[in-house]
């Protein structure tokens, strides 16, 4: 069975989005000598953070991600001693608006004190419909062009489409990303930027004959 001669490509665009909606990743650490202790404190100091969070950001979506209770050993005169335990919780703050995030950290930073540290940010757009659309059509008409091109090259043209598939594009990474620190417990200034969004299209045309001009056959 003769099989149809055809063409694939890939074509890729992207289009600007603003992002709306952004979240944290906000860490409780407390050190002290007894585990109990180091416990308690790290709980009562959660709790202040997520009360406060909710205060500037009642929308907010909160999430425990991670609890940790671990013995911190010291070296002294060449050997090494218990000194204390850290305990610490996660949390991850979801759903915020880029207009309400200066806040929500200032109020996490004056509720958790020292013991609060501030991991990661990331940027999202919480309705990427259109700018995808638009990036979708700009695909399409790449691909078209590399084909037609190539098929030209090679004395055809195109046919029919046969095949359209969106090929998955990279994760999303965290828009921005700090080590791990303390911020003084005043209004940090927050940028969401803006984010490209890209799709990668494949697509494959059967390829026809180029008929010959007129002129050519005369």
């Amino acid at each position: 069975m003769r099989r149809t001669p055809a063409i694939t490509v890939r074509g890729t665009a992207s289009a600007t989005a603003v992002p709306d909606v952004m979240g944290i990743s906000l860490t409780v650490q407390v050190h002290h000598a007894q585990a109990a202790e180091a416990f308690g404190l790290a709980s009562e100091r959660a709790r202040d953070v997520i009360e406060a969070v909710l205060v500037a950001a009642p929308g907010a979506n909160l999430a425990t991600t991670g609890i940790a209770l671990a013995a911190r050993n010291a070296w002294r005169n060449e050997e090494s001693v218990l000194d204390g335990y850290d305990a610490e919780t996660n949390i991850e703050a979801s759903d915020l608006t880029t207009d309400n995030v200066t806040w929500v950290l200032a109020a996490a930073v004056a509720a958790g004190g020292d013991a609060l540290r501030i991991h990661s940010m990331n940027a999202e757009v919480s309705d990427a419909a259109d700018a995808l659309r638009n990036a979708r059509e700009s695909a399409f008409a790449d691909a078209r062009s590399k084909a037609e091109h190539l098929a030209s090259l090679a004395g055809a043209r195109l046919g029919p489409v046969l095949l359209v598939r969106e090929v998955a594009g990279e994760p999303v990474l965290p828009l921005q990303r700090t080590k791990s620190t303390q911020f003084a417990a005043e209004s940090m200034p927050v940028v969401a930027g803006r984010r490209q969004l890209s799709v990668t299209l494949e697509i494959r045309w059967e390829l026809s004959a180029d008929e010959p001009s007129p002129e050519a056959g005369a």
